[in-house]
C-alpha cells in the first residue's frame, strides 16, 4: 500500500475508528517512517521525528469531541525501501 493511500484511508476513517483500530491501521507506514530505523541518517531521523510528533498531534485532535477545524499541513516523511537480492537486504531511504 502507498503511504497516501494509507493515511487518506485512516483520516477518512478517523472518527469511526478507536484507539487500537488507528494503532493498525498505521502500523505500516510507522513501520516505514519509525525515526529509530533512520540511525545511520541523523537529518532523516530528525525530520521523521519531527513530522511524526506533529502527525501525532493531529491525529489526537481529530479524536477529541468538537473538534472540526483544521489548517493544511504539509509532512515530509523518509521512508524505508527494502530491496532484496540474491545475498543481502539494502535499506534506502526516499522522501515522500
Amino acid at each position: 500500500l502507498g503511504l497516501e493511500k494509507i493515511l487518506l484511508q485512516w483520516l477518512l476513517q478517523a472518527r469511526a475508528l478507536s484507539g487500537a483500530d488507528a494503532i493498525n491501521a498505521l502500523r505500516p507506514f510507522y513501520f516505514a517512517v519509525h525515526p529509530d530505523f533512520f540511525g545511520q541518517h541523523p537529518k532523516e531521523r530528525a525530520i521523521n521525528e519531527n513530522s511524526l510528533k506533529r502527525l501525532n498531534g493531529y491525529l489526537e485532535n481529530l479524536q477529541k469531541p468538537g473538534f472540526n477545524s483544521f489548517k493544511p499541513a504539509r509532512l515530509t516523511f523518509y521512508v524505508r525501501r527494502r530491496e532484496q537480492n540474491a545475498s543481502s537486504v539494502q535499506e534506502s531511504i526516499d522522501a515522500s
